[in-house]
């Protein structure tokens, strides 16, 4: 009964079961929005449908890739995998090794497409074809008259590579999936990331943290940040980083910062003007950097000492038939437009420029800085470098089986009457062609000329192949 077990976890039929069932659920996963993967999509789908997503994550389908029911089918793909490679290592083993028992005779050799004889010039026998053989490249052994060659003699070993890298990209992705964290970071210039979680963003969602492992260790200093702006188009954005060793990082859009395993990229950018509020009397009741998510036309809001202020932000501010508008995305002219409501009514409206002042019911409300702020999207997660080298390995185990592809050859050498001939049948792994005329070649170079004698006297080959 356990035989009959491990003889189907091991057959073709299961593998070709699990890899359809694989399929099937990469299909849901690319259909139904992953909350690991997706995270954005997934919480204003949740937000837009909140029941259906409800539904769906009651039955894992939101987070397929490690429910239970897909855990089980990679946990059964990589049991068939190992028993495959139990069985064929012994088969490995056997094509590697090299014995007596694989010299036979040439033209009745069963597997043996190419098979040719060509008679022998003077002064060549076994021996020296044997030692022609050897440098080119070939494992050759012999017994008697006949001997056995084969080139590239230890490329079946690339097959159990290539098995065993399955395994590398599996203890990598488990190790990613169980180590990784996940999280948004809002950050200004001058400001510094010291770690901790109290300093990642709850919008749009708090941190995932690992299952395994701790947060990023990671601490630098936001020196500067610099969008780049041409007319209405956007060109670039570009951020200074000081990190704890004190080292510069010059970071952009298409190049994160990585550190302790640990990607910082960049997603998003707002302002984050320096609000100071004064009372009637002059005294400063409040001030803060206030990050505003406010470009593009963009509406935000902030709170400071009792009173709301919606806030519009034109970055090349100019009046056009009396209304505001911004002749570019250039920070040429910056300017807010600010209303200001105490319990939501409007008691003031105005605009504000770097160093002005808003007044309103005896209250200041100036503006001293208008730094930036960028939004990081943070991930960390260890198995990466395993998946990639896993990649690397089946890459190379491909490459390897494909291009230093196996040949053997077997060969006898018949003294009959003073006429020496070569009798040889040679086949190859892959590129059955390609093989026959590296074979021609091959023994036509031994042979010399011999062999355009036989092309011309067609009766000199009695095996034509």
């Amino acid at each position: 009964m356990i035989k009959k077990i491990i003889k189907y976890l091991s057959s073709l039929r299961f593998t070709i079961l699990l890899i359809c069932l694989l399929g099937l659920v990469f299909m849901f996963g690319l259909w139904i929005p992953q909350k690991s993967l997706v995270k954005q999509l997934y919480f204003q789908w949740q937000a837009n449908s909140p029941a259906l997503v409800a539904f769906l994550d009651a039955l894992q389908l939101t987070d397929i890739y490690t429910s239970p029911i897909t855990l089980t089918l990679w946990g059964l793909f990589f049991l068939n995998l190992a028993l495959v490679m139990w069985q064929r290592i012994p088969l490995i083993k056997k094509r590697i090794a090299i014995s007596e028992a694989k010299i036979t005779d040439p033209m009745s050799a069963a597997g043996y497409p190419f098979k040719k004889s060509y008679p022998l010039p003077d002064g060549m026998d076994g021996f020296s074809i044997i030692a022609l053989l050897r440098k080119r490249g070939f494992t050759v052994i012999e017994s008697g008259p006949g001997f056995y060659g084969v080139k590239n003699r230890l490329s079946p070993i690339a097959f159990g590579l290539f098995h065993l890298s399955f395994f590398l990209i599996l203890i990598g992705g488990t190790l990613s999936i169980y180590s990784e964290f996940y999280g948004y970071l809002d950050i200004a210039e001058g400001e510094s990331f010291q770690g901790g979680l109290e300093q990642y963003s709850q919008i749009p969602a708090p941190p995932s943290l690992a299952k395994i492992g701790s947060p990023p260790q990671v601490m630098f200093t936001v020196k500067k940040i610099v969008p780049l702006v041409s007319g209405f188009t956007e060109t670039g954005l570009k951020v200074d980083l000081l990190d704890r060793r004190g080292r510069d990082h010059e970071i952009d859009i298409n190049r994160p910062y990585v550190e302790d395993s640990t990607t910082f990229v960049l997603k998003g950018l707002g302002m984050s003007p320096l609000f100071v509020l004064k009372d009637p009397a002059g005294k400063e009741i409040d001030g803060a950097y206030v990050r505003l998510d406010c470009l593009k036309g963009k509406k935000d809001s902030f709170l400071m000492g009792g009173f709301e202020f919606k806030v519009k932000f034109y970055p090349d501010y100019v009046l056009e038939d009396g209304k505001a508008a911004t002749r570019s995305l250039e920070f040429k002219n910056p300017v807010f437009d600010i209303a200001v409501e105490r319990d939501k009514k409007q008691i003031a409206e105005g605009s504000l420029v770097r160093n002005g002042v808003l007044a309103f019911d005896g209250y200041r409300l100036e503006m001293r800085e208008i730094p930036f702020w960028v939004k990081f999207t943070v991930s960390k997660e260890h198995g990466i470098p395993i998946i990639f080298s896993g990649f690397f390995l089946a890459s190379l185990a491909v490459i390897w089986r494909l291009i230093w592809y196996r040949r053997e050859i077997v060969g006898k050498v018949q003294d009959e009457g003073g006429e020496r001939t070569l009798e040889v049948a040679g086949r190859s792994e892959f590129y059955k062609s390609l093989a026959e005329d590296e074979f021609k070649k091959l023994f036509s170079g031994i042979v010399g000329k011999s062999l355009r004698d036989e092309e011309l006297n067609p009766s000199l080959n009695s095996h034509p192949y």
